[in-house]
């Protein structure tokens, strides 16, 4: 009697313990199905904004970079120590009221305080009745993704793009027609200088590429407004493309070697030999004048060296040298004879 009574007991034993693994074999599989929609849910909900910690530094942007917000971040300015993280070479500074942009070295006690390049830029041109037009933020940020081509919400393309916080970026004057290089927006180039995006910070092809070449990730970038001084070293000049030019799709700074604008310089006409009596007055830089490689007269940018004496018979070497906005020089020397 006892045996059966034991065997009874192990019977009921096992099937309570095959009901509850079977419960919980349920359990786990219901979990498992709602995991699963659950992450559906979030894939299809996800920013269409690339991951900020996934691109290459050098990958193309496959996917939309907006230049306007398009949807809620909880991401806010970050604020830096001592200007930027001490393994960083440059500190950047973005002064909305001028559209200029300094770039600070390090000093020997590891401070940025150094200037050492500026940029004309253009910042955004916010119009309240334009939905797609927002202010370039004030704050502290410091960049992440990199693209060389980075895809705009409204199917244009900016080289060199840099992100500064959440959809604004720095990244050169839009393109056209996809990843040409000749395909510039011409109209909103010769707007450099003044706002003119939607929110993002536009530079030339040269400038944009130097800030992508020489600014690592973790870069602070500083956004401020001083209506009194552009920055330490002034606001450099733009040059504008006739928009009538058959190169007017080509940034003029652009170093590829297809590009026609490398086939011209700046020059200077009218620069002769002058002869005067001794005594006579002169004027050195009548009938000399310039232009940049696009053609602009720039007359007002030569610059004369060498000395001479009106009242004294001799000749004088007179150099004129002038320097257009993309680095173009030219030169042309001349005699002064006084008799």
């Amino acid at each position: 009697m006892k045996k059966r009574y034991i065997a009874v007991i192990l019977i009921l034993t096992f099937l309570m313990t095959s009901c509850v693994g079977a419960a919980k074999k349920e359990e786990s599989t219901g979990n498992s199905t709602k995991s699963y929609s659950s992450e559906a849910t979030k894939e299809e909900t996800k920013p269409t904004l690339p991951e900020t910690t996934s691109q290459p530094e050098t990958e193309t942007a496959t996917e939309p970079v907006t230049e306007v917000t398009t949807q809620s971040t909880t991401e806010q300015p970050k604020e830096t120590v001592n200007g930027a993280e001490d393994n960083l070479p440059y500190y950047i500074k973005v002064n909305r009221a001028f559209n200029c942009i300094t770039v600070y070295a390090k000093n020997n006690n590891g401070d940025y305080n150094v200037p050492y390049k500026a940029f004309a830029c253009s910042v955004g041109d916010y119009n309240p009745s334009n939905p797609n037009s927002e202010p370039t933020p004030l704050g502290v940020f410091h960049l992440s993704d990199k693209y060389e081509w980075g895809l705009m919400v409204d199917g244009s393309y900016g080289r060199y793009a840099c992100r500064i916080y959440s959809d604004i970026l720095f990244h050169s004057v839009p393109y056209l027609g996809g990843r040409v290089k000749n395909g510039l927006e011409t109209d909103q180039y010769n707007k450099l200088g003044e706002n003119a995006s939607l929110g993002c910070v536009r530079l030339n092809v040269r400038d944009a590429k130097w800030i992508f070449d020489n600014c690592p990730k973790g870069t602070a970038v500083e956004i401020y407004d001083d209506e009194t001084t552009p920055g330490p070293l002034g606001k450099p000049d733009t040059i504008k493309i006739p928009e009538d030019s058959p190169y007017a799709g080509w940034d003029p700074t652009e170093e590829d070697p297809e590009n026609p604008w490398n086939n011209f310089s700046a020059s200077i006409s009218g620069a002769a030999d002058i002869t005067i009596k001794k005594g006579a007055a002169v004027d050195i830089l009548e009938g000399v004048t310039a232009t940049d490689k696009c053609g602009n007269d720039i007359t007002e940018r030569i610059e004369t060296s060498g000395s001479y004496d009106t009242k004294k018979a001799g000749t004088y070497k007179i150099t004129y040298h002038v320097v257009d906005a993309t680095g173009s020089e030219a030169s042309a020397e001349i005699n002064l004879v006084v008799e």
